[in-house]
């Protein structure tokens, strides 16, 4: 059998076998997208190159066969600009938004198309866990947020704004009367964290931290927990609705310790506990095991910082290194015209929620489903498990590297629960090539040549025709959202008590 060595590591390999193959035996990260186990090499990315160092050559790994002797290199300097090369040149043609700009805009960074999708299903218990995990106040923060992710919703543009605050206010209340798995946590790490200020940052900081298993106390100067939002009259916050939100954050076993105040050196905090976080302004130093979440005058802002700062106690109790948030790329389309999002809205919008409705005042679900089925879906249905975002993200490629004249393709094809976006395909054929090993009767094909080369359904046929028996198997090939779900991947994840949005 061949023996090839790959980065100093010799491996002894099947005859036939691949160089990526014999790359992954070694636990090699080498990065694809037109790869899939079972399917013959499609050799239409490029992205898995290596370096043969005998001919130094850079060679597809997917589809290069090992040859005994041979030497390869995977991580130099040459091999990642080809492979950031690569992306770049794929993303100058990728038409589509890997988060929707309400999501963008919202400080807490709450999964808002998610919620939207939830609440149209009627799964109100699934909406109650994104809202929460998302904003953690979605009841108090319905009264007092300005709500700075309406003002950039395409649906703005087209008609009137969809009223995100309005629906998360109103789907609070399930989570917080009649919810008790929102508050199961995991088992307990054994470490326990001290948190000064019991505001919006504060308690946003437990909340987080204790749904990754650590214990955690608030000391609060004052005899009520909630900051500056306690102070506002009962026509603007309903007291009942923050006491509701603080009470379900202790039920998760967050001990408050009111009436309490800490000096700028508090030693004793720092030794007691595993970390401490500062949240209200000017207490003390930070570093160390001394954290800060900042209070700020946007309460859903502070909500944001505080969920932050509990990520950097997370990381540092864990001894994992790297940012509370790692960069990840993005791409954005930007503003569409009229026409675009009429077409947008005929696709994406339910047909029960045609058009306007005025729901202001009512909390009715009927009236929550119909606003939530207003919207556009603007985000990517495979947000979290898109392949072009994670390379692009671990290579640090550049949307306008390369500029095309950009064609804005924002077709979506189907009408059952796979849906095909030619704007966000990279022609790699493996639906092409997935649906020939199924036995499609219809299929996938390829047509045009060059740039006018696109993925369509022969013969004029549907695309719910062409893909009866591989649909599912083409979803999880698809390297980037091009072939999807209807209803994207991240609604199973919101029913896990461990699964926070940041």
């Amino acid at each position: 059998m061949p023996t090839i060595t790959i980065n100093n590591k010799q491996v002894e390999c099947a005859p036939g076998a691949t160089v990526l193959q014999a790359a992954r035996s070694l636990d090699i990260e080498v990065p694809t997208l037109c790869y899939w186990e079972g399917v013959r090499p499609m050799n239409s990315c490029m992205l898995c190159v290596v370096r043969n160092t005998k001919t130094g050559q850079l060679i597809p790994s997917c589809s290069s066969l090992v040859q005994d002797g041979m030497t390869i290199e995977t991580d130099t300097g040459d091999v990642c600009t080809a492979r950031k090369d690569v992306l770049e040149l794929i993303i100058s043609e990728h038409i589509g938004d890997c988060e929707a700009p309400c999501t963008h805009t919202c400080p807490a960074s709450m999964n808002i198309p998610t919620m939207m999708r939830q609440i149209y299903d009627n799964d109100f218990d699934g909406a109650a866990f994104t809202v929460t995990n998302g904003l953690v106040f979605p009841g108090t923060l319905g009264y007092v947020c300005p709500a700075p992710c309406e003002s950039p919703c395409r649906r703005r543009s087209y008609d009137t704004t969809m009223e995100i605050k309005f629906l998360h206010r109103n789907v609070s209340e399930k989570a917080r009367k009649d919810n008790p798995e929102l508050l199961e946590c995991p088992e307990d790490s054994g470490r326990h964290v001290a948190i000064v200020g019991g505001g919006m940052a504060g308690m946003a900081a437990a909340w987080v931290l204790r749904k990754r298993g650590h214990a955690v106390t608030i000391f609060e100067a004052e005899k009520l927990a909630g900051g500056k939002v306690r102070k506002l009259s009962e026509e603007e916050l309903p007291k009942h609705v923050l006491d509701e939100e603080i009470a379900n954050i202790a039920k998760m076993g967050v001990q408050f310790r009111y009436e309490t105040k800490v000096n700028g050196e508090f030693e004793e905090l720092k030794t007691q506990f595993d970390a401490v976080i500062l949240a209200c302004n000017g207490v003390g130093k930070v570093g160390g095991n001394v954290f800060e979440a900042k209070e700020h005058k946007l309460n859903v802002r502070a909500v944001g910082n505080g969920k932050t700062a509990a990520v950097w106690v997370d990381k540092y109790l864990k001894s994992i290194e790297g940012p509370a948030e790692p960069h990840l790329f993005e791409c954005k389309i930007g503003k569409m015209e009229w026409d675009e999002l009429e077409a947008l809205r005929i696709k994406n919008e339910n047909k029960e929620s045609m058009f306007v409705v005025p729901i202001e005042g009512e909390t009715h679900r009927g009236s929550l489903r119909q606003e939530a089925g207003r919207c556009l879906h603007c985000d990517c249905r495979k947000r979290v498990s898109c392949g072009l975002r994670k390379w692009a993200s671990d290579y640090g490629a550049e949307k306008k590297k390369y500029l095309t004249t950009e064609v804005r393709d924002f077709r979506i094809i189907g009408s059952g629960n796979v849906l095909f976006e030619p704007g966000k395909c990279i022609r790699c054929g493996l639906c092409v090539a997935i649906a020939e090993k199924h036995g499609e009767d219809i299929g996938l094909a390829f047509v045009g040549r060059g740039f006018d080369l696109e993925i369509r359904v022969p013969f004029d046929h549907s695309f719910d025709e062409a893909l009866k028996k591989s649909a599912e198997e083409c979803v999880a090939a698809c390297p980037t959202a091009a072939i999807a779900f209807r209803h994207g991947e991240d609604m199973e994840a919101c029913h896990t008590t461990t699964w926070i949005e940041l």
